[in-house]
């Protein structure tokens, strides 16, 4: 039997939180320990991960899609289904899901637990829920949190066991191909472990990757193992393991294409996605308050700052964006509607923090209470235009928008600020309304965003977002009406990846330059702007039609018309049942 061992090193590129599910006295959501309280990435966690990402990339190298890419079965259904026998299932494991299913395997690669190999800290970070009408925090619902992160360039030690235990050699091969194309993705910094990865944390990349061949079958190797009880040491090192195993993953990606096809609108699928870089220089001040930063430095408003880098969070960008696209998108719709019917149907943003009887409630409101069963599968049609590109309880989001972080090289200007509010009838000094804040002047942050899947509509539409906050017309963290947060847009790039030109947007032409087993061409944003046919302007265009097209499944009109915008009788329950 000859083992395969792979190593190599996760770097963190953003913060990362691994949950443990409850809350300390210390903080909401603590990161993981084991019980020697060192901080580790469970090898269950790093398994999962990689198991989902090849599900969504298999299909692609001409195997046989895995049932959990299937709608959920119902009931009669589910009793008569049978162990998934797909190559991942092989790979990774499969369990019976009924009594009378076929045994399940075990899984023929063993993740080990990730232990820190650097003196990495950790940190606490807050959040908030945001009101994206109001552009405050959603006090009602109290939405006020904190929880614990790994911070960036804290480095781990990854490794991962292949088992050879199956007789058929092209077996074990499949496995090879499958599992080298997933470490590929990590090895270019497009992994993601732990909590809140579209909000900024969890971003990784594998590093010095080596791979061990251990034949234990072979007494000069077994002695010597027994010698040293050293599994990596006693093995060969195979140094072209991984880009053999790439340059044939590519191969059956170019063959299934041709041959078999695939559905390029298949979002179950890893078929594409679209990486935007560019860098937001602002104008003038910046803050996003960090409450143990600012408790430390005696200062009120203090910003966030990590191994010596100042950071904007993912989530605080990612917010930003979100309000500003829907407000894009009701404004247009508001032009287009003839009457406050026809925009309640047509109106492509909910409102998240509205209750059941508004005419905008949120579309986890409207499944809670609509879905036939819990196990019934939310389709992408059935979801509001917001929540198809950044997500909702029920789907998650594809599009995941990295912390920013800047670089230490650059030139840093803190400016020490005082503030006060004014009573409005005196004139005066507010009692008790004095704070002062520590004020990043005129910083650049690095910004990156990955798009999977991406529509052209949605690109469109995120181009708005960033246009709009390029003009000024939209502002990122504290004190918006003191002209704080206000951004240029500049170096704007744009990375287009596919395994088939099927699934490009707008058709751009791309080169046969790989990364992993993705087609891969990276242009500057003024670049495609002045290409004949205009891409960007395409993608736009395409989101004013989406626009036009889309209509809620679930027709809601205004709540009942009571003084109150509610049932009367629910509010004010007669004397007789109130005694009762």
């Amino acid at each position: 039997m000859i083992k395969k061992i792979i190593t190599g090193n996760l770097r963190a590129l953003t913060g990362i939180h691994i949950g443990i599910g409850d809350t300390t006295e210390t903080t909401d959501l603590p990161i993981f320990r084991n019980t020697l309280n060192e901080i580790i990435i469970p090898g269950t966690t790093i398994a999962g991960t990689l198991r989902a990402i090849a599900t969504r990339i298999a299909p692609h190298l001409n195997f046989n899609n895995c049932i959990s890419l299937e709608p959920p079965p119902s009931k009669p259904e589910q009793e008569k289904r049978k162990t998934c026998d797909c190559c991942v299932c092989g790979l990774f494991g499969s369990i019976s899901i009924t009594e009378e299913a076929e045994k399940g395997e075990a899984s023929k690669v063993w993740i080990h637990d990730a232990v820190l190999v650097n003196d990495a800290k950790t940190s606490i970070r807050d959040g908030v829920g945001i009101d994206r009408e109001t552009k405050t925090s959603a006090r009602k619902k109290r939405a006020k949190y904190d929880f614990e992160i790994i911070q960036k360039d804290s480095k781990f030690s990854f490794r991962a066991d292949l088992q050879n235990n199956v007789t058929d050699e092209n077996i074990i091969k499949d496995y090879e191909i499958i599992l080298a194309s997933v470490l590929s993705e990590w090895s270019l910094g497009r992994g993601n472990l732990g909590g809140d990865v579209v909000r900024g944390l969890g971003n990784i990349r594998l590093e010095d990757i080596k791979v061990y061949n251990l034949d234990l079958s072979s007494t000069d190797q077994l002695m010597a193992f027994l010698r040293k009880d050293d599994q990596i040491s006693t093995g060969i090192e195979d140094e072209d393991w991984l880009s053999n195993n790439i340059e044939e993953a590519k191969k059956r990606v170019a063959k299934n294409v041709k041959e078999k096809g695939l559905i390029a609108n298949n979002d179950y699928l890893y078929n594409s996605f679209a990486q935007i870089e560019f860098t937001l220089q602002f104008n003038g001040g910046f803050v996003i308050n960090d409450i143990l930063s600012s408790v430390r430095s005696d200062f009120d408003f203090c910003p966030r700052i990590e191994n010596g880098n100042f950071v904007l969070p993912g989530s605080s960008l990612r917010g930003v964006l979100r309000f500003q696209a829907e407000k894009i998108a009701r404004s247009l719709t508001t032009l287009d509607s003839k009457d406050l019917n026809e925009f309640f149907e047509r109106c492509p943003a909910c409102n998240p923090h509205a209750d059941e009887n508004d005419p905008l409630t949120s579309c986890s409101i409207i499944f809670r209470e609509k879905r036939g069963s819990p196990e019934e599968e939310v389709k992408d049609e059935q979801l509001c235009l917001a929540c198809r590109l950044f997500g909702s309880s029920y789907r998650g989001s594809r599009l995941y928008v990295r912390d920013g972080y800047q670089s230490s090289s650059d030139k840093i200007e803190i400016k020490i600020m005082d503030f006060l509010a004014i009573d409005r009838f005196t004139g005066g000094g507010k009692e008790g309304a004095k704070f002062d804040a520590l004020v990043l002047w005129q910083p650049t942050f690095k910004i990156s965003m990955l798009l999977e899947n991406p529509k052209e509509w949605q690109l469109g539409w995120l181009l708005l977002a960033l246009r709009d906050l390029n003009e000024g017309l939209c502002s990122v963290g504290f004190g918006q009406n003191k002209w704080f947060g206000k951004t240029k847009v500049k170096d704007e790039k744009i990375k287009i990846g596919t395994t088939s030109n099927d699934f490009t947007p707008m058709g751009l032409k791309i080169d046969n330059s790989f990364e992993g087993i993705f087609k891969t061409k990276t242009w500057k944003l003024e670049e495609l702007i002045k290409e004949t046919e205009n891409p960007v302007e395409s993608w736009i265009k395409k989101f004013h039609e989406e626009l036009q097209k889309f209509r809620r499944l679930d027709k809601m009109g205004p709540p009942k018309d009571t003084y109150f915008g509610r049932d009367i009788e629910n509010l004010y329950p007669n004397q007789r049942e109130a005694e009762i």
